[in-house]
């Protein structure tokens, strides 16, 4: 789709706020994310010290160091974890559209960012009910190249929005 954006750097602040809030970065990976963030060309004070953090074992380790990091680099934190949860679900619809993700293992990671049962965002429940429907007997439900089409089509949907 021409007007969907493209997907977001991956050391974009939003983006990693985001992930971190949910849990999928790991403590220890931290240091490392900051180190990246001024390779980039991010040289704030709080970056620094989180990049020399060394032992760091769990969240609690560098929680108050990132929410300083992150107000740093502009981002409201903690954020909702509805925003969130959007902010991720939009990037991995980006990265189906660019083509760096399949959409069949996208759906399954989507399902894990955003529970089915905890959104109302149409374009999401669109993506699972092509997904679950993938996995019914065959004979049953529609074909898996009319299935696929649709599951692009709603991940489209969802990185425009």
């Amino acid at each position: 789709m021409s007007g969907t954006p493209p997907p977001l750097s991956n050391l974009d602040p939003i983006l990693l706020a985001s992930r971190w809030l949910r849990g999928d970065l790991l403590p220890e990976d931290v240091p490392q994310i900051a180190i990246e963030l001024i390779e980039a060309g991010r040289e704030e004070p709080s970056i620094y010290r989180v990049a020399a953090e060394v032992n760091v074992n769990s969240r609690d380790d560098v929680e108050a160091l990132l929410g300083r990091m992150f107000a740093a680099l502009g981002v409201e934190y903690p954020m909702s974890l509805e925003v969130a949860r959007q902010t991720v679900a939009r990037q991995i619809a980006k990265e189906v559209v660019a083509g760096r993700r399949d959409p069949w293992t996208a759906a399954m990671r989507l399902d894990r960012a955003f529970p089915h049962w905890e959104t109302e965002d149409q374009n999401i429940l669109d993506i699972y009910c092509a997904a679950d429907e993938a996995d019914w007997n065959p004979g049953y439900g529609r074909s898996d190249a009319i299935l696929k089409q649709e599951l692009i089509q709603a991940f489209e949907r969802l990185a425009g929005s």
